[in-house]
Parts: structure tokens; sequence; C-alpha cells
């Protein structure tokens, strides 16, 4: 594969802005709350890598491209390479293949040279590179060991060019709730920039020792711009305090990232707090409760809460019914192809956006609608029936949750606030 100079085509430019639209689009629709933090950090003034965790496959390069206005190339696993479609198509969309270990065949020769001579001509051209550090993505909220290939790449590039060129690495901190499930939340933590020329003194005294030195700095910048459970034990215990705290004091997206950062660097540990919180959490499901319904119970409903819901019924029904086949078949669409569960973010997103925009537009045309003016009243408040359907609907399973725990004893209601409620006080830091 040849390299193709950063001064591309126009109409790799328009075709690069169309992606962008439409991953702009599908992102504001699949993610409920979609928070980026450190958008003053993303000046560019010359050649730049940036980097990130790897938790969601294709959906990561999605939401680090995203808010940053240059184009990138991208380093992309060789296996999406094999086939010549996909060859002709991502060589020319800005992607340069890196052959990882698990890509290679047995017997198949594992060079990376080519990608190297890529990236470093890139970024000699002022250009910006992205890479999923870690090389493999799992869904997980904890950052695993970093590849060495940043560094190399940087060092590689600066040392042709006598450490003068100015390579930044730009550090990202990916954090999603469920990174597979539609209508979850996503924080894209951009870092500040590092110079690559900090370490050229120690690449000239020990060039391997200085590129595992910077791998690790490198690993240790990112998981500080993330929320680090360190294991799946931790990323349930997480999910928990974050599903009571936001239940009992909704805060935004971006104060309730920093505020599950804090609960992941100093209560994690804290082997009581676990067992408290996985016994009340499984007596909530052996009750077939929720931790909403406790709250609900506690601050109690008022009339207008059921005035809401009553006359907000006819709205729900109405955009439910709308919106359920695009978003069905993205899903139908993810379960039937049996790929690994990463990748279901990308195919709802891809297909949902098609399904959404097809929706849209057939909707005026079915109602026999000539009118342009009338038909995009219409797509509005399809679309904001939509939104509507998704308030309603978590206000009904609230009240449900309610009702559920009104139906319980009252020495039971009592026992399982008082637990509820001494888990707060401590994950608050109030005990």
């Amino acid at each position: 594969m040849t390299y193709r100079n950063i001064r591309l085509h126009p109409l790799l430019r328009l075709i690069y802005l169309f992606l962008r639209l439409y991953a702009w689009v599908g992102m504001h629709v699949f993610y409920r709350r979609r928070t980026v933090l450190g958008t003053e950090n993303l000046r560019f003034d010359g050649p730049a890598i940036v980097i990130s965790n790897h938790p969601s496959t294709l959906m990561d390069v999605l939401n680090v491209g995203l808010p940053i206005r240059q184009e990138m190339f991208f380093l992309a696993n060789y296996s999406l390479f094999k086939h010549p479609v996909s060859n002709w198509l991502l060589t020319r969309l800005y992607c340069i293949p890196v052959k990882r270990r698990e890509d290679v065949e047995e017997g198949e020769d594992r060079n990376n040279d080519a990608a190297f001579e890529m990236s470093f001509r890139h970024l000699e051209a002022n250009g910006l590179l992205y890479i999923a550090a870690e090389g493999v993505s799992w869904m997980n909220r904890w950052v695993r060991p970093f590849k060495t290939g940043t560094a190399r790449i940087a060092f590689g590039t600066e040392s042709r060019n006598n450490w003068a060129l100015g390579v930044k690495i730009l550090p990202v901190g990916l954090s999603y709730s469920a990174a597979n499930l539609f209508r979850s939340d996503v924080v894209v933590h951009f870092g500040k920039p590092l110079a690559a020329s900090d370490w050229a003194a120690a690449w000239q005294q020990n060039p391997e020792q200085a590129v595992d030195d910077c791998t690790t700095f490198l690993e240790q910048t990112v998981r500080s711009l993330t929320i680090d459970t360190s294991d799946e034990a931790g990323e349930e215990l997480m999910g928990r305090w974050e599903e009571i705290l936001q239940n009992s004091y909704p805060v935004s997206g971006k104060e309730a990232f920093f505020r599950s950062q804090r609960l992941a660097e100093t209560k994690l540990n804290d082997d009581s707090l676990r067992q408290k919180t996985a016994a009340y959490f499984n007596r909530l499901k052996t009750l077939g409760l929720r931790d909403a319904g406790l709250q609900q119970h506690k601050t109690g409903l008022r009339w207008t809460d059921l005035l809401t819901l009553a006359l907000g019924l006819p709205f729900f029904l109405t955009g439910y019914l709308f919106w359920f086949l695009p978003c069905y078949l993205p899903w139908l669409a993810a379960k039937k192809l049996k790929l690994y569960i990463g990748y279901d973010s990308n195919i709802k997103t891809l297909a949902g956006t098609l399904t959404f925009g097809l929706a849209l537009a057939w909707t005026p045309y079915w109602l026999g609608m000539q009118n342009q003016w009338s038909a995009a009243l219409v797509m509005l408040i399809c679309i904001g029936l939509g939104y509507f359907a998704e308030w309603y609907g978590e206000r009904a399973r609230k009240w449900l949750a309610y009702r559920r725990v009104g139906s319980l004893d009252v020495e039971t209601q009592r026992a399982l606030q008082a637990e509820r409620e001494e888990i707060i006080r401590e994950v608050r830091g109030e005990k």
C-alpha cells in the first residue's frame, strides 16, 4: 500500500466532511448524554498523535475525532484491510494498517515497517494521527497496558528531524457508562498535550528504555483522564454507587464524571462498603425492586406527577409507536450478526442513523403532505415525540418502582431505606 499525502483530493475531503456529519448525527442519537471535557487542549500548531484507551471499538475513533476540527489519519487493525473492498475504501479514508500479533496467521510475516514509515511521513507533513494505545478493545472501565507504538512513532519521527519537528502527544480518556447500550452516556476527556522532545535525552541514552518509560507515562496519564475501576468487581460496584448517587443527588455529566473518578480513587478498596453495597442490591434483586423506587418512595409523588403521566400517555404512545421500528431494527441487526458485543454500538449507530432518517423522510409522505414547511414541522414534532417518549418512559418506570416499594410491609421499607442511607453516607464520606 502506498502512502497518501496529507494534501488530499478535494473529493476525499468532501467524503470526510460527510462522514463527520453522519457520525455527529449518530452520536447524538445513540448517546443519552455525551460530555466532552478539556476542549481547550485542542489547539494543534504542528504534528500530533492523539491517543486514547480503547473500550468501544470504532466508537472510540468517532468520539475522539468529532471534537477535533483537523483531519486525522487512523492506525487500524490489519485484519480490516484483508478484503479487497475494505482495503480499497480504508486506504482512501485516512487509515494506516498495523499488524498486531493476533492479526497475523501462522507463518505470516509481522512487519510494520511500512506502517511506521507512513506514520513518520504523515507527521512530517504536519498531520494528525490517532492511535488506540491499548491495541485491543475491551468493554471495561479500566485502562489496560499500552502498546509501545505511540512512543516509537513519536520518537522515530523526531529523531529523523533532529528532535526539532515539535511532535505533540495528546492523551484522551474515554469513559462509557455502558459501551454497547443505546442511550447510554460517554465522557470524552482531553488532557494537556505532551512534547515528544521531552524524552530526547533519554532516547539518545537508551532508546528502548525511553520508549518503555514514555509508554508507562502515557498509560498513567490516560488513566487519570478516565474512571478507572481496576477490575470487573470494581466496575460493577462503581455502577451501583453511580446509580444510587444519581437517583439521590442528580448532577450534570461533568460533575458526575468527577464524582465517579473520586470514588474510584478513594472507595474501591473499602471492603466493608463493598459488602454493604452488594447485600443491599442483592436484597433489591430478591424483592424485584429498583433503587429509584426507594428514592421515589422517600420523596413521595405529587399529584402533578400523576397528572403528567395521565395527560402525557397519548403523546408517549404516539412517540413510542413512531420510533419503535427505527430503534428495534438496529437492535435486531446487532443481535442477528452475532459479532463481538463491542461492535453492537457501531452497528446500532450505523443502522440507526439510516432507519431514523428513513422514518423521518417517510412520515410526511405517508401523511400525504406536499408543503415542505409542513413536512419539516412534522419531522421536528416526530423527533420531539421520541425524546418525550424516553422522558415519559423513565418517569413511568419510577412510578412503577414506587408502587412496588409501597406494596412492602413498613418494616421492610424502613430496613431498606436505612441500608441505603448508610451506603450513601459512606460513599459521600459523611461517616
